[in-house]
């Protein structure tokens, strides 16, 4: 391996060499990460190549036109909890064992091959804090087993609510932490890759409902938001966009309860169920003036209705609707509904699923 990686270093020194690294970089991008780690000890050329930001940068482009990924934790065994990557036509393509501090039943969002988990199950409830727990917040990058713990910040009775939004730069992000301080009153503290350290934003007028129901477009973070107003809840988007700045975006009047944040090639999406039977799609079309438009409305048949719908994302051009036990896709280009047929589907499911996408990112900036 060594003798090759001289004969590659003395072909890279002619006046080849861009030409060399570019088919070089072209073959090696499309690999599995598992594949990459192991050509890194092929020879120093090869591992300052794969380490280097423009190859993470190439690699990830290629995972993000070839993803048909999503996250499925599952209770194989009464013993053990084992995160599985699963394909969308159900395939499980391998299980991640070995990657110390991924807390895959508190997956909070996953972003470019990174994850962001909190060390409780159910990011997706108002639950308490026992005295005698931490509240942990984890980068985790699965593919490579990187974990990254962040800092951590004051205690808070009930468990915070969390965003992630990332920067222009490939492993650039900052994460959002909505506390509970006194009636009507929320505290935000936000951590930054780039610095390494928290801040605190102080008291803000709104939360998250949850922390999962939450997308990033453009480096700006939209959470679904409730408030009682005139004596009556009221549903509104949050966001805060790259300077850190907060503001609310009003919602379709007759979608105010419960629906889900969606990118859509770029564009911030409604997706709401009304009853059992339809399904809408509201496009963003001026922020600033609250203007929507309704892009999509189909009907839903009735064996693919779902009970308590917890989560909903979009992976390529389906949407996945999910429950706590199980999940359906709807195909937008043609209009169809299909089971999630997956392969272990007798088992118990601890989480709901996530789209993913693998990737070489360093947790830390």
């Amino acid at each position: 391996m060594d003798d090759f990686g001289s004969k590659l270093i003395r072909v890279t020194q002619n006046d080849n060499v861009f030409e060399v690294e570019d088919i070089l970089t072209n073959i090696l991008s499309r690999l599995p990460v598992k594949s990459l780690l192991i050509c890194k000890s092929v020879s120093k050329y090869w591992r300052d190549l794969i380490c280097s930001p423009s190859f993470m940068h190439s690699h990830l482009v290629q995972s993000q036109e070839n993803s048909s990924d999503a996250f499925y934790p599952s209770y194989p065994s009464s013993d053990d909890n084992i995160p599985l990557l699963t394909k969308t036509d159900g395939e499980t393509t391998q299980s991640f064992l070995d990657c110390d501090g991924f807390y895959f039943e508190g997956m909070v969002c996953s972003f470019n091959g990174l994850i962001c988990c909190i060390n409780f199950h159910g990011p997706f409830v108002y639950e308490r804090i026992k005295d005698s727990n931490t509240f942990d917040i984890h980068i985790c990058n699965p593919a490579t087993r990187e974990v990254l713990v962040l800092p951590p910040t004051p205690t808070s009775e009930y468990i915070p609510k969390i965003g992630v939004s990332f920067g222009p730069t490939l492993n650039e992000y900052k994460v959002f932490q909505f506390y509970y301080r006194d009636e009507q009153l929320y505290e935000c503290k936000v951590y930054s890759s780039i610095v390494g350290s928290w801040k605190s934003m102080g008291t803000v007028p709104y939360s998250p409902y949850t922390s999962s129901n939450h997308v990033c477009i453009n480096e700006t973070v939209f959470w679904f938001s409730l408030s009682m107003i005139d004596g009556r809840l009221v549903g509104h988007i949050l966001a805060v966009d790259k300077e850190e700045n907060f503001s609310t975006i009003r919602i379709p009047e007759e979608e105010t309860m419960r629906p889900f944040l969606v990118n859509l090639e770029g564009c911030l999406c409604l997706v709401a169920r009304h009853g059992l039977g339809q399904l809408d799609i509201w496009a963003l079309q001026d922020s600033k003036e609250s203007v929507w438009m309704k892009k999509w409305s189909d009907n839903i048949p009735q064996n693919f209705n779902i009970q308590g719908l917890s989560y909903v994302t979009v992976q390529k051009n389906e949407i996945l609707l999910a429950n706590w036990v199980r999940s359906v896709f709807y195909n937008m280009e043609t209009r169809t509904w299909r089971e999630f047929n997956w392969e272990h589907a007798h088992e118990d499911k601890f989480s709901l699923p996530m789209a993913y996408t693998e990737s070489l990112l360093p947790c830390k900036y």
